[in-house]
């Protein structure tokens, strides 16, 4: 088993089970039809998603060792990045790219030109356990963390627990990212935030999932709504959650080796007022779409996301931690606002060791008469890549990034940044 395989299992960022217990367990959102694409361009991407499909306990789980005394195996993966930002215009995060963060004339932030920035801390480490029961039952507890602790200071370079699960059979407990997250059809980046194209964050959860055929398989899962994004203007009280989030998804292998994906998911937006402004609640939803096809003997792929719903916004890494799901009325109730989310890219294999990726994405909520008009309304991205691989394990590129926001008062502004990495998987 080589390294570059041991990266694409380890760094997996959502893991669940589908076999029968006599049967091979697959973890993950598992791609048996990627596993034999040997491109460069899938040793990258283990920052977004990894390829799992191995036996969970025997000699094929890659690069472990069994633990003494036990049925258990266990392994380490993970890499060390170095990234270097040239940023034009003076972008308000300065280690990963959101629309959120273009600079618009009057949006209340001091204005700053062009800075370099450089650092490491999307490096990360993952510890994977697995074993066996009694009867058969696989198990399985893996974490992982990176260093990108922003909510402590921007370069604050304390440790951030990304993973934290165990998985028994097809149920899975912990904290991964959520079932509506489709990790297949997110783009190829260097960039951190990859776009702003993904929906759903990672959540603590209760998930079980199976599959329904060869081609077919299912999830459902109970999630914590950790972003309501409810603007409670300038009310006394908090947003809250005394429901958890609802959610579920289809899988579907395609005949040309993709995946097609759909999910949904239920929710409530509660506010909890003071004495003279009552609790008000929503009921939220979101649709899903996306997926991920291959073309040209399977060396080249696109890919696309689609998702839109009522009080969907801070389901969209493009508004994460905004106030753009729900906003109170005049007399403190409840409203919740419709969002749209697309995206699309094309990944083309230049050589064994080069490839360049294409990525655009679109935000877009229709905000309430009571929202401020300061607040981002639309926004739109576009990332161009060349990852180039001089030995295994080890990726160098650069990407060029143009980003647009609008505000909810046609004020607007563009932002460009070039992005250089240095990536080695271990």
């Amino acid at each position: 088993m080589t390294v570059q395989k041991i990266s694409k299992f380890l760094a997996i960022l959502c893991l669940c089970s589908y076999g029968m217990y006599g049967q091979q367990w697959h973890a993950g959102d598992t791609i048996n039809t990627v596993q034999k694409d040997t491109t460069r361009i899938d040793m990258f991407r283990g920052n977004t998603m990894n390829y799992t499909g191995q036996d969970l306990v025997d000699a094929s789980f890659p690069n472990s060792w069994p633990i003494f005394g036990s049925k258990a195996r266990m392994a380490i993966g993970g890499y060390v990045k170095l990234d270097y930002i040239q940023d034009f215009d003076g972008s308000y995060d300065r280690f990963q790219y959101e629309i959120q963060n273009v600079p618009v004339e009057g949006d209340g932030r001091p204005a700053q030109s062009g800075y370099m920035n450089l650092f490491a801390r999307e490096s990360r480490l993952n510890i994977d356990f697995r074993s066996i029961t009694e009867t058969g039952m696989p198990m399985q507890v893996f974490f992982e963390f990176d260093f990108y602790n922003l909510d402590r200071g921007p370069f604050n370079q304390s440790a951030r627990l990304r993973h934290f699960y165990g998985v028994l059979g097809r149920l899975l407990i912990g904290r991964t990212w959520g079932t509506q997250s489709d990790l297949y059809a997110v783009p190829a980046t260097i960039d951190f935030a990859a776009g702003d194209a993904l929906t759903g964050t990672r959540r603590a959860q209760i998930r079980f999932e199976d599959a329904i055929n060869t081609k077919f398989k299912y999830a459902v899962a109970l999630e914590m709504l950790e972003f309501p994004g409810v603007d409670g203007r300038n009310f006394e009280g908090q947003a809250s959650q005394k429901l958890p989030l609802l959610t579920g998804r289809i899988t579907k292998t395609t005949n040309a080796g993709g995946r097609l994906f759909l999910g949904a998911s239920l929710f409530q937006l509660r506010w909890d007022g003071e004495e003279v402004i009552p609790n008000s609640t929503k009921v939220g939803w979101g649709f899903s779409f996306s997926g991920r096809e291959y073309f040209g003997d399977k060396k080249h792929w696109f890919r696309w996301m689609a998702s839109y719903g009522q009080g969907w916004g801070s389901q969209i890494i493009a508004t994460l931690g905004t106030q753009s799901s729900g906003i109170l009325n005049d007399e403190g109730k409840l409203e919740t606002m419709p969002a749209l989310n697309l995206g699309t890219g094309v990944c083309i294999n230049l050589s064994k060791t080069l490839v360049t990726n294409l990525n655009v994405s679109y935000y877009a909520i229709d905000p309430s008469k009571y929202r401020d008009e300061s607040k981002m309304t639309s926004g739109s991205s576009g990332h161009l890549n060349l990852i180039w691989s001089p030995i295994k394990n080890v990726n160098t590129g650069v990407e060029f990034m143009v980003l647009e926001r609008v505000n909810g008062d046609d004020t607007s502004g563009v932002g460009k940044r070039l992005q250089f990495m240095v990536k080695y998987l271990f």
